[in-house]
């Protein structure tokens, strides 16, 4: 066996045993794995038991078994816990590929502290994955030094605030997720939605009309770009993201822009 990765490994889970024991697998050789589960009431806790990891709660007790609101708070739960320099945040249903594995061991024996993007690629049920898709490189700061972040910042698409003078990389390896179904993901950006419209509870027309109507319009229009291009030029071994999929982003462009609007608030 080779020697372990200096890795803390953050999992978010709430009764994922359904994908759990793939994701902490497909990380195998890190020191140290944490999941940070929100009150799993199936085989979650167990699962990961049996595989060594460490149980964190999500919330405070009262809290626990309820929709998580606030992702940024859950993981630096975990970042004050961990014992290892490096972290690698996963969700419970994705899991780290091979390459992006072989990549960070590269990294890491470099011996200099850094962030570090990784892109998720979605995979169909038929194991297929995704080549093209409108979110695409769909990057994430997932994997950081310690000394690189100060804590997780945002309620919703949480991410680490990193030092100003900390040098930042692009992976090209990435981790892989199964692809849901539609009503799957229109579940997850409903909740996606009311965490944001609290978080603007108290923000005025200037804050919306710029970071909602403005923000959502030009990124709504980039994607219809990269739509058209993906769908109107033939392509050799090409696996396209659903259109389905690709219309719900624009279902919750506008649906973020109406109900986060001054005027729909009591």
């Amino acid at each position: 066996m080779s020697e372990d990765l200096p890795v803390s490994v953050h999992i978010l889970t709430f009764n994922s045993a359904r994908t759990l024991a793939r994701t902490i697998e497909s990380v195998h050789g890190c020191k140290e794995i944490l999941v940070l589960d929100g009150g799993s009431t199936d085989d979650t806790r167990a699962i990961a038991q049996k595989y060594g990891a460490h149980m964190i709660e999500q919330q405070t007790k009262e809290k626990q078994g309820t929709p998580l609101t606030n992702f940024a708070e859950a993981r630096n739960r975990g970042l004050r816990e961990s014992n290892e320099p490096w972290i690698l945040a996963l969700d419970s249903d994705e899991y780290a590929s091979l390459s992006l594995m072989n990549e960070l061991r590269m990294v890491m024996q470099e011996h200099t502290p850094c962030a570090c993007w990784i892109p998720r690629k979605y995979v169909t049920a038929g194991n297929r994955i995704v080549t093209h898709a409108t979110t695409y490189p769909n990057e994430r700061l997932y994997f950081f030094h310690r000394n690189t972040v100060t804590q997780w910042i945002k309620p919703v698409h949480e991410k680490p605030e990193v030092k100003p003078d900390a040098p930042v990389r692009h992976l090209k390896g990435g981790s892989v997720a199964p692809l849901g179904s539609v009503a799957e993901y229109k579940r997850k950006n409903l909740r996606y939605l009311a965490i944001e419209c609290e978080k603007d509870t108290r923000k005025g027309w200037g804050h919306w009309f710029i970071h909602r109507l403005l923000h959502t319009l030009r990124s709504r229009c980039i994607a219809l770009l990269k739509l058209l291009w993906i769908w109107c030029i033939p392509r050799k071994n090409c696996v396209r993201l659903p259109l389905k999929h690709e219309l719900l982003r624009f279902w919750y462009g506008w649906k973020l822009v109406v109900k986060t609007c001054p005027l729909s608030r009591p």
